[in-house]
């Protein structure tokens, strides 16, 4: 009953679902990089940001010595810090609609996996109906496992299905 190397998972009654799951798996593994790669770089843009916000200061501490030599002096220095708040702004927005489509996106790939996993189980526990509580039990596992992954990101606040 055992089957050859050559046969691979073909020649088991569940290597379909095994491939199924292991690509599932590895799609999991892929989006969780994604996420990491979108995490670091928006951290990267949150440190940037603050480092503007901090030059913004220094430019208005600077502005303001300058206004007590002279009116035009503080005429330019101002136009300067309007500036610098300006790009400060548009770099915070920037950041915010970077993080809001990495969570859309994080989002749609779990649920997209999840899908994936619902179909899997479906497949697995429609000949099985014997047992069909510890098939049940083990998918869940698995969801369970895969939302503590993506909530363990910092910031992460992925939501359950089902209002879990």
């Amino acid at each position: 009953m055992s089957a050859s190397a050559g046969e691979g998972f073909g020649a088991h009654p569940f290597g379909e679902i095994a491939r199924a799951t292991v690509a599932a798996q590895e799609r999991g593994l892929e989006l969780a990089q994604a996420w990491s790669e979108s995490l670091q770089q928006l951290i990267t843009d949150q440190a940037e940001g603050g480092r503007a916000a901090l030059e913004a200061l220094t430019s208005t501490l600077a502005a303001t010595e300058r206004a007590l030599a002279s009116q035009e002096e503080a005429n330019r220095a101002l136009r300067q810090s309007l500036e610098a708040y300006r790009g400060v702004i548009e770099r915070a927005t920037a950041t915010q609609e970077r993080s809001a489509r990495l969570v859309t996106t994080a989002l749609e790939s779990f649920t997209a996996t999840t899908q994936a996993q619902l179909e899997l189980t479906r497949a697995f526990l429609a000949p099985m109906s014997a047992q069909p509580e510890a098939f049940e039990s083990m998918v869940k596992g698995w969801n369970d496992a895969f939302l503590r992954l993506l909530e363990a990101a910092p910031g992460a606040q992925p939501r359950r299905p089902g209002g879990d």
